[in-house]
């Protein structure tokens, strides 16, 4: 075998092998952002819960998910259950927006808000 088309084989063989461990690297991947804004009015406390893939996600500051389901709660019995992020669906992109205000919860989508969720008593 010739060296020259030996040695391009092997480089190739090094590339392939070379992508799962950059893409387990989180390299292939991109980051996504979620922000939540309350805007109840001043004095007016928003608790939101959340699960990363249906599971506790403690308190970091940094995770990685597929799937994030929030259920947000005013006092007075209100609250909603809503769908933050879902990869599969990717409406976010680089960054995930939501606001909550007395009517509900509202998703930043293609530069405006977008009405999602309505309160629950």
């Amino acid at each position: 075998m010739d060296v020259t088309l030996l040695k391009k084989l092997q480089a190739f063989i090094l590339i392939v092998l070379m992508i799962p461990l950059c893409a387990s690297a989180g390299l292939f991947t991109k980051d996504i952002h979620v922000h939540m804004t309350n805007n109840l009015g001043v004095g007016t406390i928003l608790y939101l819960h959340c699960l990363r893939n249906s599971k506790e996600m403690g308190h970091q500051q940094r995770m990685e998910f597929s799937t994030l389901v929030c259920e947000a709660n005013l006092k007075g019995a209100k609250q909603l259950k809503f769908v933050a992020y879902n990869k599969s669906e990717d409406l976010c992109r680089d960054s995930c927006g939501w606001k909550f205000t007395q009517h509900g919860a509202f998703q930043f989508e293609n530069g405006e808000w977008i009405f999602r969720y309505t309160w629950r008593h």
